[in-house]
């Protein structure tokens, strides 16, 4: 099937977005590879009371070209069974939002990655540090632990030769 010129324009506004939120014009080429975040869990992080002792990161791979968001989310020592894991947005940390991207559609087992393709608003949120990621547990239907999404920085540039 070919696509639409509405979708070809979709995908357009994605890349300039992706390059103005990375600090890069649009008319040189971005830094090769994809584009990594991360998070790390914790139930300190939550915005009620959470007495876990529960730890767990999740590791984010962000293709530049298919905005294909790839993950591996791992976590131990909940106080009861996982019942879900979500990427939420947007909101700064201290307060709740929405569920944008569901981890785990199955019950969440540890480790576990999948991917999904972001939407031009899903990619603006995790950009702008504006998503976190939320693991429920039996005892914490609300959520166990928490982490906001933060961007790994990029490689520094080798120095150059004199």
């Amino acid at each position: 099937m070919r696509p639409t010129i509405g979708a070809a324009l979709a995908g357009a506004r994605a890349a300039c977005l992706l390059a103005l939120l990375l600090g890069v014009s649009t008319l040189r080429a971005a830094e090769p590879g994809p584009v990594r975040f991360f998070a790390v869990l914790s139930a300190e992080e939550q915005s009620t009371t959470t007495l876990s002792k529960g730890t767990g990161r999740a590791d984010f791979s962000l293709d530049r070209d298919t905005l294909r968001l790839s993950w591996r989310l791992s976590f131990s020592g909940l106080t009861s069974p996982a019942t879900g894991a979500a990427v939420h947005g947007p909101q700064r940390p201290g307060t709740n939002a929405g569920i944008q991207i569901d981890l785990a559609p199955k019950l969440p087992a540890s480790p576990s990655q999948s991917s999904a393709v972001l939407t031009d608003a899903q990619l603006e949120y995790l950009l702008a540090g504006r998503m976190y990621v939320n693991v429920r547990s039996r005892r914490y239907p609300a959520g166990e632990l928490r982490g906001q999404i933060q961007r790994v920085p990029p490689p520094a540039a080798a120095p150059a030769s004199p």
